[in-house]
């Protein structure tokens, strides 16, 4: 099995992360801010058409502020696109963009290796009887906070039925990639490249094929010029070999998201590239199991200081085993699975990891049962298999945690490391800002 390069954790974490494995730090104090709704603060109100996907990089740490971006609606309550900037635990509303995007085809804010932010919004439309993408990069001026748009319509030339777009950002290499999923039976992932430095588009997109559609992703560079994609199987119940007959079926939707999955792609100017299991399904129609496993809004995926992809998730009702647990996976930056078990805490929550600038992994927890509240825990171990609870918050009475919930300043979308991490949260359909301080 061919090995990622062993540059990749230092490309994609940056010169914040020390050398050596991670190691707990008894004592740690912890500090999470107060939440600022966005919507009271700056009038950036979101809406339903914002909060679907939970993959997207809503929010960005760069030395001159910290940038959100996520759809809302406007004053004439048309879709657009809100795009904030926080100092000093003050929002400003920079703009709000007309947009045609909706759903799963939503925003995300990048930075890039001159600490410049770019804001890609992947979208579609059909001209000439096909389907193509419907691009946008804004860049936001650092003094001015004025947005310059960079338009493309790229037809995709293989595939159909694409969505879900989200930004692989290889910040060395000077660009950003508008990821798409498309198809069911076979499915496709598709991505258009954007130069950072020339700031145009590219005239055709990359279309891979694959058995069947994963959506979700969440994407990183491989330091060689490829990159890893995590992402869940999405399929129609059909397609799964699913009848509204068969016993137990209580499935709400027409599709299952039924397996999880690790994607390398060598070279992301072509095709080609292989998969690897991070959580299989096993049906078992007679006992009624059907599985479900996700990591879109209930969990998270994050390559840690040695190379190491921590994946985790919810799964329910799978390896012919009944319940919902939070699982851990971890794969070595070769993409072999060593490790695969049940996270530390079992309550559903949406979850985040980020990881301190002397090694420490953490997971910051917003559970969706209970008092609204958001957590902080840290590992106590040098592999970051286990976590204590290093800190608890209680939030505002109305302030609850909703779907596709939590956010935060990570290195897959550029964000400056400096044990202040930056997050963003739906309540509802506004959103809120806090800040955790490791100290």
């Amino acid at each position: 099995m061919n090995r990622l390069p062993r540059s990749t954790a230092t490309l994609l974490l940056g010169s914040w992360l020390l050398a050596g494995a991670a190691h707990a730090q008894h004592g740690a104090t912890v500090d999470v801010s107060e939440p600022v709704s966005l919507a009271a603060a700056c009038g950036a109100k979101s809406s339903e058409e914002g909060c679907h996907g939970g993959t997207q990089t809503r929010i960005c740490r760069t030395a001159h502020g910290t940038y959100a971006a996520f759809l809302g609606k406007g004053e004439d309550g048309k879709v657009v696109i809100h795009v904030v900037r926080i100092r000093d635990g003050r929002p400003e509303r920079l703009a709000s963009l007309p947009t045609s995007l909706a759903g799963s085809n939503s925003v995300q804010v990048v930075r890039d290796a001159d600490d410049e932010v770019f804001i890609i919004a992947p979208g579609t439309v059909y001209a000439d009887g096909k389907e193509r993408a419907a691009l946008t990069a804004y860049h936001v001026d650092r003094d001015t906070g004025a947005t310059t748009d960079y338009r493309a319509t790229v037809p995709f030339e293989g595939g159909r039925s694409f969505g879900y777009g989200v930004a692989l950002l290889d910040a060395p290499r000077r660009a950003a990639y508008a990821l798409y999923s498309g198809g069911d039976a076979p499915g496709y992932f598709a991505w258009v490249r954007f130069d950072l430095d020339a700031r145009r588009w590219a005239d055709a997109a990359v279309v891979a094929e694959m058995p069947f559609r994963h959506c979700y992703s969440y994407g990183f560079p491989d330091g060689a010029g490829g990159a890893v994609i995590v992402s869940e199987r999405d399929i129609k119940v059909e397609t799964a070999g699913i009848s509204p007959g068969d016993p137990g079926w209580r499935g709400h939707a027409n599709y299952v998201w039924d397996e999880l999955r690790a994607f390398h792609v060598p070279d992301l100017g072509r095709p080609d590239h292989r998969a690897v299991d991070v959580e299989a399904a096993v049906y078992d129609k007679p006992a009624g199991l059907y599985p479900n496993v996700q990591n879109n809004f209930g969990g998270d995926t994050f390559i840690d200081a040695r190379g190491f992809m921590h994946v985790l998730y919810r799964s329910s009702d799978n390896n012919r085993t009944k319940g919902s647990f939070n699982r851990h996976a971890v794969l070595d930056p070769g993409l072999r699975v060593v490790s695969n078990e049940l996270l530390s805490f079992q309550e559903g929550a949406s979850m985040r990891m980020f990881q301190s600038k002397g090694g420490r992994h953490h997971i910051a927890a917003m559970p969706y049962d209970g008092p609204a509240r958001i957590q902080v825990w840290g590992a106590v171990d040098a592999d970051s298999r286990e976590y204590e609870l290093l800190t608890e918050k209680r939030l505002a009475a109305g302030v609850n945690p909703s779907y596709a919930g939590l956010a935060i300043s990570s290195p897959r979308n550029g964000s400056i490391q400096d044990d202040v991490v930056d997050a963003l949260f739906p309540s509802g359909h506004d959103f809120h800002h806090f800040s955790i301080r490791l100290r």
